[in-house]
């Protein structure tokens, strides 16, 4: 075997390893025992994963997993676990198939296997802690068998094409390092989600009244308004913090962004101080014909406006929907504000005509 396929070998056996660590050890291991593919020599230092003890153990884990990975948040659950497991075993399946080599190229093979397998762990994590914000478990089951079906067509592939897998497996990895922003981004909400929902009870109880908002800003906050809106810190009605959902018609503002949900004291219009790294967004938002919902979700307390063509959607942890509801009401008096009404002029009261009652 030579270089470029002992590469691809390597690094395409960590990748899958990332995203179902037993089923590529047990589909493997089956493969060489069973001398399904044939290509002896080649995988020599593959043969430990064909031993029965290693099967028996990859088959075990892999019913365990193929179970847990169908059911919402426990898939996620089982994924914060293996955080540690996956690139590790990445990492150990990378070393094995490169064989005996020098000290100085096995950490450096160790290093590269076990971040293609964090990298594709990460990718998987973030798409399943996504798609358990939504309500049915279909899709869980849907994604579960998606990803099973291309660990096992990878793993083929890898065996039997071992170059082609080194540029397959090298495209997905730069791919998903491309899109690592928004992977880390869903994660860090999404855990900080979870972590409101278990420090408070999530009982969404009816608004008995208003209740006094924050209107805590940093320093790069009060800048940002002072510099696009004009606005200084006296004029701040309240400032309530929130994450972006999915947005319509609102250019450059993108999900699972930490954002300060911002009201004036004068005027119809609300701003979104956004911070999205290098440079933070601030969003003018008019209200004077605004539609305002509140829709409370498993994770978080969801606000869509809607205005001037745009659909703004906000998540605020669930457990606030006191404050949720009051920030939704003080939205509604801005885009429908109470006239007072004038005095009326007392009319004179209109007596009733009674007809007479004729003679008899």
């Amino acid at each position: 075997m030579n270089l470029i396929e002992e590469l691809g070998l390597a690094l395409g056996l960590a990748s899958l390893a990332g995203v179902n660590l037993y089923l590529t050890v047990l589909l493997t291991g089956a493969l060489v025992r069973f001398d399904w593919i044939k290509l002896a020599d080649s995988y020599q230092n593959l043969e430990v994963l064909g031993h029965p003890m290693v099967l028996a153990v990859a088959g075990v884990l892999f019913v365990l997993e193929f179970f847990a990975d169908k059911i919402p948040w426990v898939d996620s659950l089982w994924d914060s676990v293996h955080t540690v497991i996956r690139p590790v075993g990445g990492t150990l399946l990378g070393l094995q198939a490169l064989g005996e080599i020098q000290p100085w190229m096995a950490v450096i093979a160790g290093l590269l296997a076990g971040g293609a397998a964090l990298t594709t762990h990460s990718a998987k994590a973030s798409t399943r802690l996504l798609i358990n914000h939504s309500p049915e478990p279909f899709s869980n089951v849907a994604m579960s068998f998606t990803e099973d079906i291309a660990v096992a067509g990878g793993a083929f592939l890898v065996l039997m094409k071992p170059a082609i897998a080194l540029g397959v497996f090298s495209v997905i990895i730069v791919v998903i390092w491309m899109i690592f922003p928004r992977i880390w981004r869903v994660i860090r909400t999404s855990l900080w989600f979870i972590w409101n929902k278990l420090r408070m009870p999530g009982v969404r109880r009816a608004l008995g009244q208003p209740v006094d908002l924050p209107r805590a800003l940093d320093g790069a906050q009060l800048t940002l308004l002072a510099a696009q809106a004009s606005m200084s810190e006296a004029e701040i009605t309240w400032a309530v913090p929130c994450v972006t959902g999915k947005c319509k018609g609102v250019r450059g503002l993108k999900s699972n962004h930490t954002a300060m949900l911002v009201a004036r004291d004068t005027g119809d219009t609300a701003y979104l101080a956004v911070a999205c790294g290098l440079r933070d967004l601030l969003v003018e938002i008019p209200l004077a014909a605004a539609l305002v919902e509140v829709e409370s979700r498993f994770l978080s307390e969801n606000m869509s406006i809607e205005t001037d063509g745009k659909t703004i959607l906000l998540r605020f942890p669930r457990g606030q929907s006191d404050v949720v509801e009051t920030v939704a009401m003080r939205l509604r008096e801005k885009a429908a504000p109470v006239i007072p009404a004038a005095n009326p002029v007392a009319e004179a009261p209109v007596e009733e005509s009674v007809a007479p009652v004729p003679a008899l």
